[in-house]
Formats: C-alpha cells, sequence, structure tokens
C-alpha cells in the first residue's frame, strides 16, 4: 500500500511576523539651541505680586523676564500627552520617584529688557450679562509680543526627532494660553562646543564652575513651605554629581576612584566674579570670630532708603580693640551663615561679600487622588554664579579621571547638581602645584589662627559625633599632629544631611563642627599644620566628601582695614531700583539748586508745584510738559528756572509710559532733599 501523505498542521493559520531587531540606541550627546520668538503678549508668571499689579513676571537677576526650564518642560510634557506619546515623555522627561530625565533644559533669558504691559480684566456677573462682578478686577503684567529668547538643551542624538515634534505642537507659553496670549514660535538650531585640548595631569585640580539655571541645594529634610538651600556647594553633592555623570557613561572604574575615596572633592564656594587666574584665587567662608558692631537706631527723620549706606567695620573678636568695644558696652554680632572671604591673589585685600538668594514660588505635579496642585517655595542660587572648587588625589588616579571626565572639563558636557539636577558647566580649570606651606611672617609667630573652610566631622570615643573639640579631644581627631595645642577657641556645630541618588534614601545625619570655627594653636614647630593644610591632609572623618579643610593664617582673613572692601551682592537690582538711581543722579549731580529751599531772590516751583506735575502725567494729560515749558499765566513762570526746566526736559524724553515712574521717584527725592535742609 502506498503511504498516505502527511497533511501539513495549521495550513490556514497565517505565519508569525519576524521579530525585528531592536537597533542600538546612539549614545551620542548633542546640544541645540532653543530660540522662542512671541507672536503676542505673554504672561510668564511669578505666582506674586506687588506695586499695584496683582501678577508680576518672573525676571532672573539682571531683572529681565525669563522663561523657567520647569515650565518649559511641563509644557512640553503636556504637549506629548495630547500627542499620546506618555511612554517616551516619560522616558526623556523622567517621573517622579524613578527614573532621572534623560534631557537637560537651562531657562529662557532674553538680554533686552522691554516694557511690560499691563492688562486688567474682570470676571462677568453671567454668562449673558457683561456687568463685572465686585472685587474681581485684577492688572496682570505681560511681556510684549517680538521678545526673544533663547535657552539650551543637552540630549541623545536619537530624542532629537522627538523633540522637534514636540516643538511643533506646542504654540503658546505662560498663563492664560487658552485665550490667546503667549503665542510663541520655537525654533531648535544645533550648537558646537569648541573643546580646548587636556591639559597634563598634577595631583591637584582647581576648578570654577558655572550654574546656568537656579541651584537649590536642599538644606534640610523636613517638609514646609519654604525649601531653604545653601549658599555653596557641598563636596559630597559635587561628588555625587560627578560619579552620576560616569555611571551613566559606564566609566565605573572612573566613578570607584571618587566612591572609594582615593580622589577628594572640596566643597565649591561661591565667587563675587569671575577670576583672572585660578591658582592664587582664595575663597573660604566668614571665620566666626570675623564680628561687627551692630548697627545703630536712627535719629534722622530720613526715611531708610534715603539714607547714605556704608560697608560694616569688621574686627576679630580676639583682638585688643574688640575688647575695648565689649569693655564700652558696644555688641558685636557674628558673621551671617551666608557670608565669604575671597582675595584673588596674596597681595590683594580681602573681600566679604554674600551670594545672591531668591525665593521662587512653584506649583508641585498633581499626583493621582490629588484635586489642586501643592504650592510652595524654594530658595535658590541665582543663575551666572561662579564657585570654586578643587580636586586632589594621586597623579595616575587623577589622569585616569580626568580623562573620563573630558567632555564636562572641555564644556561639552553638563552636570546636574542639586534638586531637579540644575545644568552646571565647568567654565574653566587650571592644574595648580601644592600651595606653598608657609611664609616668614607665619614661621615667626608660636601663635596662629586655625579656620576650618569647610565642616568637621569627628567620633568620640562612644563613636557618637563631636559637638565640640576640646583641648583633651584633639589627639583623639585623625590627622591631627602631635605637639599643638589649642589656646582660645570660637567654634559651632551644624547637622549635616544627605541624598543617596542610587538608592533613593536619605542618608543618615550626623552633627559636625561648623565650618568657618576658629582655633588659636600653639606649637613647637608652625610650619608643621600649615604643611598639612598644603599637601591635602585633612582632618577628621570623610576628608574624600569635603569635610575637615582648614587653613593657617598669621592674621585673620577679612578684617577690616585700610584696604579691606565689601560687596553687597544679595540682591540684583529690580527695575524700580534703576529708576531710583538714575532720578537721585538727576537731583545731587546736576541740578542741586532744586534741593535748597526757595529764597525769593529766584522762583522755583515748590514741592506741591512738582506733585501737581506728576498728577497730571499719571492722568495722561497731553499738556503736562507744554504748559510747563511754555508758561503762559504768572504762577507758572517758576518753570522757567533753568534746572526745572532742564528736569522736565529729562522726563519728556521719556518714555510716554515710563514717565510717571521717572516723575514718582524724583518727587520723592525732591521732598527728602528739601527735608534734609530743614533739619
Amino acid at each position: 500500500m502506498a503511504k498516505k501523505k502527511k497533511s501539513p498542521r495549521n495550513k490556514n493559520k497565517p505565519s508569525k511576523p519576524k521579530k525585528k531587531k531592536k537597533k542600538n540606541k546612539s549614545h551620542k550627546w548633542v546640544r541645540y539651541e532653543i530660540c522662542a520668538e512671541l507672536l503676542s503678549d505673554a504672561h510668564l508668571g511669578t505666582g506674586s505680586g506687588g506695586g499695584g499689579v496683582d501678577a508680576l513676571v518672573a525676571r532672573d537677576r539682571q531683572g529681565n523676564p525669563v522663561i523657567w526650564a520647569s515650565h518649559l518642560k511641563g509644557v512640553l510634557r503636556d504637549a506629548a500627552r495630547r500627542l499620546q506619546r506618555q511612554g517616551e515623555a516619560c522616558c526623556f522627561f523622567g517621573k517622579p520617584a524613578g527614573k532621572r530625565q534623560k534631557a537637560v533644559f537651562t531657562s529662557l533669558y532674553t538680554e533686552e529688557n522691554p516694557e511690560s504691559r499691563i492688562w486688567r480684566s474682570t470676571a462677568r456677573q453671567s454668562y449673558d450679562n457683561r456687568a463685572p462682578m465686585d472685587d474681581t478686577l485684577r492688572a496682570i503684567e505681560h511681556v510684549p509680543k517680538g521678545t526673544v529668547f533663547k535657552g539650551q538643551v543637552e540630549c541623545l542624538h536619537d530624542d532629537v526627532g522627538f523633540l522637534q515634534l514636540l516643538f511643533q505642537e506646542v504654540d503658546a507659553l505662560g498663563s492664560g494660553r487658552a485665550t490667546g496670549t503667549g503665542r510663541v514660535k520655537l525654533t531648535l538650531t544645533e550648537k558646537s562646543v569648541a573643546s580646548p585640548p587636556l591639559q597634563d595631569a598634577t595631583g591637584r585640580l582647581v576648578i570654577l564652575l558655572k550654574n546656568l539655571d537656579p541651584l537649590c541645594i536642599t538644606a534640610n529634610t523636613t517638609l514646609d513651605n519654604l525649601i531653604p538651600s545653601h549658599s555653596f556647594v557641598p563636596g559630597r553633592s559635587l561628588l555625587g554629581a560627578f560619579a552620576s555623570w560616569l555611571f551613566e557613561e559606564k566609566q565605573l572604574d572612573a566613578a570607584s576612584l571618587l566612591t572609594e575615596g582615593k580622589i577628594s572633592v572640596s566643597d565649591a564656594l561661591p565667587l563675587p566674579s569671575k577670576p583672572s587666574t585660578l591658582e592664587t584665587a582664595e575663597v573660604l567662608p566668614a571665620p566666626l570670630t570675623l564680628q561687627r558692631k551692630k548697627p545703630a537706631g536712627s535719629t534722622t527723620p530720613l526715611p531708610w532708603w534715603a539714607q547714605a549706606g556704608s560697608s560694616p567695620e569688621r574686627l576679630d573678636t580676639n583682638s585688643k580693640d574688640a575688647e575695648q568695644l565689649r569693655e564700652e558696652g558696644v555688641k558685636l554680632k557674628r558673621p551671617e551663615d551666608d557670608l565669604f572671604v575671597y582675595r584673588a591673589a596674596q597681595n590683594e585685600p580681602w573681600t566679604t561679600y554674600r551670594p545672591a538668594l531668591r525665593v521662587r514660588l512653584r506649583n508641585g505635579r498633581p499626583i493621582q487622588g490629588q484635586a489642586d496642585p501643592e504650592l510652595f517655595a524654594i530658595e535658590q542660587i541665582v543663575e551666572n554664579t561662579y564657585f570654586l572648587c578643587e580636586l586632589r588625589g594621586e597623579k595616575k588616579d587623577m589622569k585616569q579621571l580626568t580623562e573620563q571626565l573630558q567632555p564636562v572639563l572641555e564644556g561639552s558636557r553638563w552636570i546636574r547638581i542639586g534638586r531637579g539636577g540644575a545644568p552646571v558647566e565647568v567654565a574653566t580649570y587650571q592644574w595648580c602645584k601644592n600651595s606653598s606651606p608657609t611664609d616668614e611672617e607665619h614661621t615667626s609667630n608660636l601663635t596662629q589662627r586655625l579656620t576650618l573652610t569647610s565642616d568637621l566631622l569627628a567620633r568620640d570615643e562612644l563613636l557618637r559625633w563631636r559637638t565640640s573639640i576640646d583641648k583633651e579631644a584633639l589627639e583623639q581627631i585623625p590627622g591631627w599632629p602631635e605637639g599643638v595645642k589649642v589656646v582660645k577657641d570660637l567654634q559651632d556645630t551644624v547637622p549635616v544631611r544627605g541624598f543617596n541618588g542610587t538608592a533613593r534614601l536619605w542618608r543618615m545625619p550626623s552633627v559636625a563642627v561648623r565650618r568657618g570655627s576658629v582655633f588659636e594653636v600653639k606649637s613647637d614647630d608652625p610650619k608643621k599644620l600649615s604643611e598639612l593644610a598644603a599637601n591635602g591632609q585633612w582632618l577628621g572623618e570623610r576628608t574624600h566628601e569635603g569635610f575637615g579643610r582648614f587653613r593657617i593664617d598669621s592674621s585673620l582673613p577679612g578684617v577690616t582695614e585700610g584696604k579691606t572692601k565689601q560687596i553687597d551682592d544679595v540682591k540684583p537690582d529690580s527695575p524700580d531700583e534703576a529708576v531710583a538711581r538714575e532720578t537721585k543722579s538727576w537731583l545731587e549731580d546736576h541740578h542741586p539748586e532744586l534741593k535748597k529751599p526757595s529764597s525769593g531772590s529766584e522762583r522755583k516751583p515748590s514741592l506741591s508745584q512738582w506733585f501737581d506735575l506728576l498728577s497730571s502725567i499719571e492722568r495722561g494729560n497731553p499738556a503736562a510738559f507744554e504748559d510747563r515749558l511754555d508758561p503762559q499765566t504768572a504762577s507758572a513762570k517758576c518753570w522757567e528756572h533753568k534746572d526745572a526746566k532742564s528736569i522736565l526736559k529729562l522726563l519728556k524724553e521719556k518714555h510716554k509710559d515710563e514717565r510717571a515712574a521717572y516723575a514718582r521717584l524724583f518727587t520723592r527725592w525732591l521732598r527728602v532733599a528739601l527735608r534734609k535742609e530743614r533739619v
């Protein structure tokens, strides 16, 4: 019998499609410039009001409008939701308590400060009744159309197409986008970065950092309406930022040099300006013994804003001058927590300054089951602040680390630091030799001042954190040399907290001797401590994270002398302050005769007549200047005074929307000047 042919199984069943092989994603990073041109007025709000305006526009440290990166990312994420690309958006922008975002955005800044526009609106009684409701009038500040903002984004080359798709979907920014405000044109342009050659390595690398966006280094772990920030970048945060970048680049051997403590990273302390050379620049937290007199009460009837300011005199609290002041009943005030001391070279005077910090209102992202977002405030170090730090280690280890960190050192890549991962770039770096141990002045003095430039961690015999360093505990502190005794000290404690980005957990808190603590030490060999500081042999534990740094001086840095000066960099000028400064110069430098009361020999406008001019300008009277520049009545002849006429011309030259602000502040200065003459 012939064998039957077997029928093929599942003859009519369709064959399974072959699985496509996944393409390996390119790990090439690119940087693009973002350009946003406003096609209509936009309200880029701050969440706060002032000066008669209910909602003000967000501004940067220069007083110019700004589009914060958090708002731009939120609008782009919403565009991905509309395109049903949530999965790609979570991978691209990150998600809470999950993976960190791939792309790094900077805020969008503008170099111009256009005149803002005020929109006023009210709510209706009902949909068919145009009558306004009571107490609903709002004045909202807007940035005028035509303003151009620019920023940057750093992302993988394979994600550029997805980013361009989102940019095509976004057509408006700011508040009230549904009503037609904030229409914008977004464009992306690839940006090339020049890469300087890598320098030869030594055992000490000094780096100048610059934050491209406001930076928040969280100072506590408690939940509150305000999230405070440190005024500097702790070494543990900087070490974690470098190690995280190396982990993402799969450079595990180089990252282990940081995590295992073979290379130490110092605190990144803020600078008042960019130094010309890094090797001679010195910055440290203000010593606790650098104190000043408490401000005395005002005895003049003038307001505080009209009084002349002066830099405070700072003394060493252990000096004879300070002791004499205390005997006279004068109280001295300790330095502020965010006060720093800086000098660009050893022969230059010390400068005391405070970095600029600002508080910004934020809306938390709503979570599932929550109706409204949570409003909170966050303290931040303003953008474009320079920080100075250093890395130390063996020459071979430093060479290996810098070879893997070459894109960061060249400026072609950013590192992310602080809350939200603000982009920070390396402005410049320099390989330096160890600082000189001491000079002849130091060796001639048996008593020296040891100042902690970073927090000091040390344990006692029961493994508890020390809150102070007494004479008996010196021998138990790791790194303390023999034969060195403390004569006098002024110290404080500070809690130390941290966050582990890999484990997503808070680190165990500890207590440290506060940076800025001062110890007067005495030894038979004064050069001993100076050599330790010069060679990077720090005190206490966890020195690779920036703890235990110190310096040795014969005189206290920052003491007011003939050359010492102070830089007030707490808050930048606002537009109102710029107007006040200009109108004050009108009165003081160019027109001093107006500050004197009328004597009768030469008539000039009285204070009430200046207020009449201000009222006329605020009402928008078109003849406010013509009636006074060409007076036709006897009462207006006083405006023919040469100084008054020149002030009128200066006011008339201003834009019609700015005249009221200039006239208002000028009359305030004039009123104060006349009051001074009477006093």
